[in-house]
């Protein structure tokens, strides 16, 4: 339970780590910065040198309204052929990977120049120290760096540099093989014939080389890069954005690329005009052969009869069986039509050759605009095959699209088939009607009639075959793109993308920076020593009465020879608050501990001892660690008499006590190890020993073993007047102040305070210049002067 309280309170005490003790920190750690720092200006340095700078270019295009211009739609009553222009397919076709490909082999990119760089390969574009003709029917090996070291006027070494990967197995070139100008260069990875470029300087301090580009691969890279949008949703104006490395390049792919479109926009709308008059042309060779026959036997028949005229009589129902004639010729044309839809409308290649329905004469709004609707959403579906699969969601949705347009033509086309049938039914019932009438008149007549009616009908349609040809030729002559371009790529409005050469430094600087900080930061975090005055004072219960820094001499009582140090200062001002501790004038005996060893438990008792004396006081120092003895050593004599000898009774009083060359200073060693030191501690006689120093001497300094260790510290503190425990800066952990402020509520542990030992003189003069001086000018802090170098790595260390 006593443990669990004791977790309490140390989770209790704990505190957030102090910020001004944390700036101090970062500052007596300024060289760090200065190193860090300047290794990061030097990596943001070599990153913006190695990264290959990115540029954006912009063009944009304006897609033209429906209803300006010639169209098919006021030649054919009406119906627009080519359909309605979205500003959205025009982006997918501007986006599609057909398009790009085209534009990609149009700047001949089938071979990439470069040359070696310090920190990178800088590309070379429209020029090449060398012209490389790739045979194409051979085999050779895509993205290899190909070095050119030339060796003669005549001949060059080829260097070959990468990786390639051959049925599955990846294989890595690195070879060389000599070459001659203008001399095909094959192997089983190559083939093709390099020629010195005239109208390039080559440099002969560089050193070049040449890939041989994948196009599939480089049009990849630039759908990746390319970006098509609308400028908003008012206007029909599309913006198209490349982010490329080399301006000039991204300023022609974009040119090309628009070139390309506006070429396949007209190539698709000149197919169909090309569609309507060949199919025009096909009835026109038909109807002439006809023409041709019923004219010489309408010329012949009046020439062998005699018949110049008709009677009123037969002349009318010629010119009424000419009407119905010509009626059932153009609904039994609906009706071929309609049927041949019907049987090819599933065929997407088979629907590319059929004409629109206005060129018969066919006024169905709903049946022209659902052909047009399937030959767009077939085209669609044509282009979109070259960048996406089968399984693709655009592709079904586009599928579900063509379903619906054909299963509303189907129904479209099965009436439209009802409604020709009916009308097929009263033309020949009415022309039967006609026909009784014919029957009555002159045989004679009859067979002229029904030869010229003949003749009109193939008149007739011949004349409207070739006015509808003339008007679908104007329309082909006068087609063009549906879009204009309004602002093409230009080097001029090039802007650079990314971070500037400044901003990388600044980069470099800050992660600089940021690395001792974060060292220190996670030092001070993961660190559970006490590092400062402060952060003792906020976790102690009990009074710390002194704050003495760390030692800058080898000596373990430096006081002596340096009474004006920082140091000997510190001790006095222990000296002093001594007195304010207990009230009573008796309090001689003080017990100096620790909780675990190394924490100066020992320098302490030396130096307070020492500081005693220097104020004529009669100071007697012993040492009551039985199990580690250290004062023999620290005064050079022999540990065979001490207290554990006084304390079997081999020694008596007298014989144990031993000056030092110190005046006033008295020293008693711990004497031989015992096998049970806390049981001669207890025996009593270690008081009568207390009890006699008090009498002899002015102040009694103990100086004891470990109390979390042992129980020593314990019995020998009850004969104290003032117990006072080190603490040492940045090594006794925080979790020991639970322990020792238990202390306080000890029976017989009198007058309980505390120590911190070890603290950084620069606590004292950090961001206080002037009262720096003034201290060195009370001190006399003197220290071995040491070099810079040496300086910074003993601080590092």
């Amino acid at each position: 339970m006593q443990n669990i309280d004791e977790i309490i309170e140390y989770m209790n005490n704990e505190q957030t780590i102090d910020i001004k003790s944390f700036l101090f920190r970062v500052l007596s750690k300024w060289y760090w910065f200065v190193i860090f720092g300047f290794i990061g200006l030097c990596l943001g340095f070599l990153f913006a040198k190695r990264k290959t700078a990115t540029y954006n270019m912009n063009a944009t295009v304006l897609i033209k309204d429906k209803d300006t211009g010639m169209s098919m739609d006021k030649i054919f009553d009406g119906l627009d052929v080519g359909g309605k222009t979205s500003v959205e397919n025009h982006i997918f076709m501007l986006q599609s990977y057909s398009l790009n490909q085209q534009a990609v082999k149009s700047l001949n990119m089938d071979i990439s120049w470069y040359y070696k760089g310090i920190f990178n390969d800088p590309e070379l574009y429209a020029s090449s120290p060398y012209i490389v003709d790739v045979n194409k029917n051979s085999k050779n090996l895509k993205g290899i760096k190909l070095f050119i070291l030339p060796k003669s006027p005549k001949s060059f070494l080829l260097k070959m540099q990468g990786v390639y990967i051959e049925n599955g197995v990846k294989y890595n070139l690195d070879s060389i093989e000599k070459g001659e100008y203008g001399v095909p260069f094959e192997s089983n990875l190559f083939n093709f014939t390099i020629t010195k470029n005239k109208n390039f300087n080559i440099q002969q301090n560089k050193e070049y080389y040449f890939k041989i580009n994948d196009l599939n691969y480089l049009t990849n890279l630039f759908k990746s890069r390319l970006s098509v949008s609308q400028v908003n949703k008012k206007t029909n104006g599309i913006i198209l954005s490349l982010t490329e490395t080399v301006p000039q390049r991204g300023v022609d792919y974009l040119n090309a690329l628009i070139d390309v479109y506006l070429k396949y926009d007209l190539e698709s709308k000149n197919r169909t005009s090309e569609n309507t008059i060949r199919f025009i042309d096909n009835q026109i060779q038909t109807v002439v052969d006809s023409l041709t026959i019923t004219g010489n036997l309408f010329t012949e028949f009046r020439s062998k009869k005699g018949i110049v005229n008709l009677s009123q009589e037969a002349s009318q129902v010629a010119d009424r069986l000419k009407v119905l004639q010509t009626e059932k010729e153009l609904a039994q044309r609906k009706m071929d039509y309609f049927k041949n839809l019907q049987t090819y409308m599933n065929d997407a290649d088979q629907m590319k050759n059929i004409a629109v329905p206005s060129v018969l004469g066919i006024a169905d709004a709903g049946l022209n605009a659902l052909v047009v609707k399937l030959g767009e959403l077939y085209n669609k579906k044509s282009t979109m095959s070259f960048v996406v699969k089968e399984e693709n969601p655009a592709i079904k949705i586009l599928n579900n699209e063509i379903d619906n347009c054909l299963n509303s033509l189907g129904e479209n086309i099965k009436n439209l088939l009802q409604n020709t049938s009916i009308e097929l039914r009263n033309i020949n019932s009415q022309m039967n009607g006609v026909q009784v009438k014919l029957a009555s008149l002159p045989k004679t007549e009859q067979q002229l009639i029904n030869i010229k009616r003949t003749f009109d009908i193939n008149n007739e349609l011949y004349t409207f075959l070739l006015q509808k040809r003339a008007e679908a030729a104007i329309t082909s002559a006068s087609n063009i793109p549906d879009a204009t371009v309004m602002d093409p790529a230009r080097l001029e409005t090039v802007i650079h993308t990314g971070l500037n050469n400044k901003i990388y430094l600044i980069i470099g600087l800050l992660l600089g920076f940021s690395i001792p900080l974060i060292i220190i930061f996670l030092y001070d975090f993961l660190d559970d020593t006490i590092k400062s005055y402060d952060e003792l004072e906020k976790i102690s219960k009990l009074p710390i009465i002194a704050e003495i820094p760390k030692s800058k001499y080898s000596m373990e009582i430096p006081i002596v020879k340096y009474p004006r140090s920082s140091i000997a200062e510190n001790f006095r001002n222990l000296r002093m608050n001594l007195q304010y501790l207990s009230n009573s004038k008796d309090s001689k005996v003080i017990a100096i501990h620790s909780s675990i060893p190394g924490e100066g438990k020992t320098f302490t008792c030396l130096n307070l001892a020492s500081v005693l004396a220097m104020d004529n006081k009669n100071v007697l120092l012993i040492g009551c660690d039985l199990r580690k003895p250290r004062l023999h050593k620290i005064f050079n004599s022999n540990n065979d008499i001490g207290v554990s000898s006084y304390l079997i009774g081999k020694h008596n009083y007298n014989e144990i006590i031993k000056a030092t060359e110190q005046e006033n200073l008295y020293y008693i060693n711990a004497g031989p190890i015992p096998i049970n030191p806390a049981e001669l501690i207890g025996n009593g006689k270690f008081k009568d020993l207390i009890d006699q120093a008090r009498k002899d001497f002015h102040y009694v300094v103990l100086d004891n073993a470990p109390l979390s260790f042992v129980v020593d510290g314990f019995l020998i503190g009850k004969y104290a007047d003032i117990n006072i425990t080190v603490v040492r800066h940045g090594y006794s952990h925080k979790k020991q102040t639970s322990f020792i402020n238990q202390l306080k509520d000890k029976d017989n542990f009198n007058n309980p305070a505390i120590i911190l030992n070890g603290t950084s003189d620069k606590r004292y003069n950090t961001g206080y210049g002037k009262y720096g001086n003034y201290k060195e000018e009370y001190y006399d802090d003197i220290e071995e002067k040491v070099n810079f170098w040496k300086k910074l790595f003993r601080r590092s260390a």
